[in-house]
């Protein structure tokens, strides 16, 4: 009897050995996580904008059409609000609020813009697609005018309108791109409206 228990001492102590004598291995020594930097609105954003604009064929005042076109808009004024984790809305303003003077002329435009983030999202890098409101992520998008608010108007069988894509997004910076088409001169609640390029509203 005191054979055998000395045998499964001595094997007991072998095992002890064979795992490293009961030595609680360190996982920091083999900690291979990389921490990866978040970037930041200087990274991903370049600090310009290069808008084109087009409205024509758009009835806003009975028997009037409303035209607007720029291969340029040319952005003089900015304004970002980060509402919260899923609401942020941005306007830019072709003029300066000094330049508002009186009744709005009709070559001063506004782009204004809501983006939304739904189902447990929160706003993010993402594509907007233009009023999906059942969508992770979508956006209103509407162009003011001197006659009043552009919409891009749509019915079944067109091309969906399009969408905004955010590259970087926080509570003080954002950019992306604008694609946003809609085109059927022939009916003047939709007419030729277009929205499309990059821009940009960093702190």
């Amino acid at each position: 009897m005191k054979k055998l228990a000395l045998f499964a001492m001595i094997f007991g102590s072998l095992i002890l050995a064979s795992c490293g004598g009961g030595k609680e291995k360190n996982d920091s020594d083999n900690d291979t996580t990389q921490v990866v930097d978040k970037k930041t609105a200087q990274d991903v954003c370049v600090n310009e904008n290069k808008i084109s604009v087009t409205v024509k064929d758009y009835e806003m005042i009975e028997g009037q059409d409303f035209v607007f076109e720029t291969s340029n808009f040319e952005v003089k004024m900015s304004s970002y609000t980060y509402k919260n984790d899923s609401t942020a809305e941005f306007k830019m303003s072709n003029y300066t609020q000094e330049e508002l003077v009186g009744d709005r002329l009709p070559e001063q435009v506004d782009i204004f813009v809501e983006l939304h983030a739904k189902n447990g999202k929160t706003l993010d890098a993402a594509v907007y697609p233009y009023q999906e409101w059942d969508n992770d992520y979508w956006s209103k998008v509407n162009i003011i005018t001197s006659d009043g608010t552009v919409w891009f108007n749509w019915f079944s069988g067109m091309p969906e309108q399009g969408d905004v894509v955010i590259d970087f997004i926080d509570k003080d910076n954002i950019c992306g791109s604008f694609n946003l088409n809609v085109e059927k001169p022939d009916s003047p609640t939709i007419g030729t409206v277009r929205l499309n390029g990059t821009f940009s509203i960093l702190k």
